[in-house]
């Protein structure tokens, strides 16, 4: 395995002075010297035994070492800094065994799933179904049969109701109601034949029907849009029940992301088994007024794909850029009502106005990477399956432009083993989205047609 400099990545900690927007600066293998890189966790060790379970969550845990070779304990920074890093920190080949699992993690690999999809852009399961569901820009949501590796058939045909004129738009996100098996329930959203932004319910008389009836749609949302790029379009179920849903700002370059009477440039959080067609949760930060009632966050430019991590009380959201950088936010589940920048900031850098924007309430990103390295970046998953336990709670997202995937961990507010897997993950082609399948383990969507595994290789 090879692991890449990471020249322009930098992630951040709290009260970074905004900037006026400047070209992206040269690489620098000094930039950030001296900021620690990881957790210091090896007096641990004494105790592994009597916490077992806690194996996995370790194994990683290690003194970083700073540029002068001493070692730092992880903190919670509440300076105003501006943190560029690199690191060649790694994780392939220097991990301990595993309780249980056989061999040494050496790297990673792609394990194809299947092939010859049209321009899938996500996939999802079920928990504990072997099925993987593929959406495919055009309006088809297809079945990856487990055995055969192959589709078995077309579960859900929209393709006469999307409008997928222009790569952003199309059948976008999915979510299986968390009593699905028991409900039959499911959502999507796709943009319709008006390139308007739709969300609707589904449903099926059992979940193990190999096809679902698209005359049992539901419209619960449709949002009349002006422009016609940045649609976003994920969909999850929190921890809470609640369906989080993804919306960009509709690519027209104004301030639709500030403004809290419109839905774009927002994540909405709504309650799907309350209310006709569906009811505003109590807690919502704009319940009471002041906004729409749906919104749970705003100043968001195209939050193309975030997850929420239960386990770990989260939420990691991948933001495209527009000129010079992309950013990862990540935030408790529990701060509702946050106002990520855009468009004031671009990054960590004024956008409007270029200079001496109002940073009041301004949430900073916690990683942004430059226009040197990428165009596009997907946001993706934390890792909680149990193949790879080394890499239990690392977040993987990647670039759709360069093709590259990363990795990293967030420990006690602060980003820690940063991994690139440029190398071992090669094949991923671009990157449109990540995905789980039923037993937890991470997929890849690659634009051009296929679907992957990510697998260890050990020795």
């Amino acid at each position: 395995m090879h692991l890449a400099f990471l020249p322009s990545f930098r992630a951040m900690t709290t009260g970074p002075e905004p900037r006026p927007r400047p070209a992206p600066p040269a690489p620098s293998p000094g930039d950030g010297a001296g900021w620690w890189r990881g957790a210091n966790l090896p007096y641990l060790a004494a105790i592994v035994v009597s916490v077992a379970v806690l194996l996995p969550f370790l194994v990683l845990a290690k003194p970083f070492a700073t540029s002068n070779g001493t070692t730092a304990a992880p903190t919670t920074v509440t300076t105003s800094v501006t943190a560029t890093t690199t690191t060649t920190t790694t994780v392939a080949g220097s991990t301990s065994t595993v309780p249980g699992v056989a061999g040494t993690l050496q790297g990673l690999d792609l394990e194809l799933v299947a092939s010859t999809v049209a321009f899938p852009v996500y996939a999802v399961a079920i928990p504990g179904d072997d099925r993987i569901f593929v959406l495919e820009r055009g309006g088809r949501t297809r079945v990856i049969d487990p055995v055969a590796g192959q589709f078995s058939t077309s579960y859900l045909d929209l393709t006469d109701r999307v409008g997928s004129n222009g790569i952003e738009n199309g059948l976008l996100g999915m979510a299986f109601h968390p009593d699905f098996v028991d409900n039959g329930r499911f959502f999507v959203y796709y943009t319709n034949t008006d390139l308007n932004s739709r969300l609707s319910e589904f449903h099926v008389d059992n979940s193990s029907d190999p096809t679902a009836d698209r005359a049992t749609e539901k419209v619960l949302l449709e949002v009349a849009q002006r422009g016609t790029r940045h649609r976003a379009g994920m969909l999850q179920f929190g921890p809470d029940g609640y369906l989080y849903v993804g919306l960009g700002d509709g690519g027209m370059g104004d301030a639709s992301a500030q403004d809290l009477t419109i839905y774009q440039g927002k994540i909405l959080r709504i309650d799907v088994d309350a209310g006709d067609p569906y009811a505003i949760p109590a807690d919502n930060p704009y319940a009471g007024g002041g906004g729409l009632g749906e919104i749970w966050a705003h100043g968001l430019r195209n939050p193309w794909r975030f997850h929420l991590d239960g386990d770990g009380g989260l939420i990691y959201i991948g933001d495209v850029g527009q000129s010079n950088w992309e950013e990862i936010n990540v935030q408790p589940l529990s701060a509702g009502g946050l106002d990520y920048g855009w468009p004031n900031f671009e990054g960590t850098d004024c956008y409007k106005p270029s200079d001496g924007c109002d940073m009041t309430g301004w949430q900073e990103p916690t990683i942004v990477y430059s226009h040197e390295e990428g165009c596009s970046v997907t946001g993706g998953f934390v890792y909680r399956g149990t193949a790879i336990p080394e890499l239990h709670g690392h977040y993987f997202y990647a670039d759709w432009c360069n093709g590259w995937i990363r990795s990293f961990r967030y420990f006690e507010n602060q980003v820690v083993d940063e991994q690139d897997w440029s190398a071992d993950l090669d094949g991923a082609g671009q990157v449109a989205s990540f995905g789980l399948d039923g037993d937890g383990e991470l997929l890849v969507v690659d634009s051009n047609g296929s679907v992957f595994r990510i697998i260890a290789v050990r020795g």
